[in-house]
């Protein structure tokens, strides 16, 4: 028998149908949290051109795994690891990082995904590029940005983010670029050819939520790029070396990326919305069980929706009448207020009646 405090508010959680939270970017609801969304995350750990840097794309790539699982709650079976020769052991690997199983994992992946999951692709080892083309150095033939663009092709009901931490990485992405898909890449042009500490920063913005700036205990891919940024920035003033790498991120389809993107400008907006976190990472731990789970899910995946109306909201100040802003201002925050005590409180009724401590 449900207790009678929880099925007050399941009651009250019904009473409350969402709003307007529509705030449509490129024409599509992209990056719209959801009760039944699913994350799924690609890491392409490249061929090597020594030991030493075998061994760096290794630790990089396996350590991404682990926090993608510990921190930000995907299932192990949600995230595709192909590394260099698959020569580690790791159990966790599903094969040597090549064209081919590149080209095999995608595959699997369509056949899984459903409309509004979101997909996040990590590149991490050497990039090359000439006048020409851009490519991602692999065991084999390599890819090039081109070859890769068309792969995306496949996943347009899907929302797509694309973390390429290599050299040369700028004109690899730039052909990666379109409406709704969020860009963020180690260089600025073609010419930062060096190879790149961006992967090492990138991990330790994702470990412990450390780049979550407005400590709403998620982390957006704009978080994520503004504290790598930074970071790469303070590693070559130290070292007292010329920057050979500047971060930019992408995320308006423009093709143009920047080291410092206003999303006043449109630059930077999408990618504000664009959590790393999966649902689950955001739910406390006793949403698992009991009769309520359903509720908080749906209650959770509400406030996070409604928080990125918000932040659409604010970007489109300028472009509609005062006292529309205001009015639908109000009434999202209002409707977020009550939610998240909603939220609040059916969380510590599921503490009380399912402690989890044994």
């Amino acid at each position: 028998m449900k207790p009678p405090a929880i099925l007050r508010l399941c009651a009250i959680a019904v009473m409350f149908p969402a709003l307007l939270v529509n705030s449509p970017v490129h024409g599509r609801e992209y990056f719209l949290p959801g009760p039944d969304t699913h994350k799924y995350a690609v890491i392409l750990g490249g061929a090597a051109a020594n030991e030493t840097y075998r061994d760096q794309f290794q630790l990089w790539s396996l350590k991404l795994h682990d926090i993608l699982v510990r921190d930000y709650a995907y299932p192990a079976d949600h995230i595709t690891l192909l590394l260099g020769r698959d020569d580690s052991g790791a159990s966790i690997i599903a094969g040597p990082c090549r064209r081919s199983t590149i080209l095999d994992a995608m595959r699997r992946l369509r056949k899984i995904v459903k409309p509004g999951d979101q997909i996040i692709i990590f590149f991490i080892g050497h990039g090359t590029s000439d006048d020409q083309t851009a490519k991602f150095v692999l065991v084999g033939p390599d890819i090039t940005g081109v070859e890769f663009a068309k792969i995306l092709e496949d996943f347009s009901n899907q929302d797509i983010a694309v973390v390429n931490a290599t050299s040369s990485s700028h004109p690899f992405c730039t052909a990666l670029s379109a409406p709704g898909r969020v860009i963020v890449c180690a260089t600025r042009s073609a010419a930062e050819r060096y190879d790149t500490i961006f992967a090492r920063f990138l991990l330790e913005a994702l470990e412990n939520h450390a780049a979550d700036r407005d400590k709403n205990r998620r982390v957006s891919l704009f978080e994520a790029f503004l504290y790598v940024r930074e970071n790469v920035k303070s590693w070559y003033t130290e070292q007292d070396r010329l920057p050979s790498e500047h971060p930019t991120l992408g995320d308006n389809g423009d093709g143009r990326f920047h080291t410092d993107p206003d999303p006043a400008r449109n630059e930077g907006r999408l990618a504000q919305i664009a959590d790393v976190d999966t649902l689950a990472a955001f739910l406390p731990e006793v949403a698992q069980v009991g009769p309520a789970s359903e509720t908080l899910r749906r209650l959770t995946a509400r406030v996070q929706a409604l928080e990125r109306s918000v932040i659409l909201l604010r970007h489109q100040k300028s472009e509609i009448p005062d006292q529309d802003y205001r009015l639908q201002l109000e009434t999202l925050l209002i409707d977020l207020a009550r939610s998240s005590r909603q939220l609040r409180v059916l969380t510590a009724n599921q503490h009380q009646y399912y402690p989890m401590d044994k």
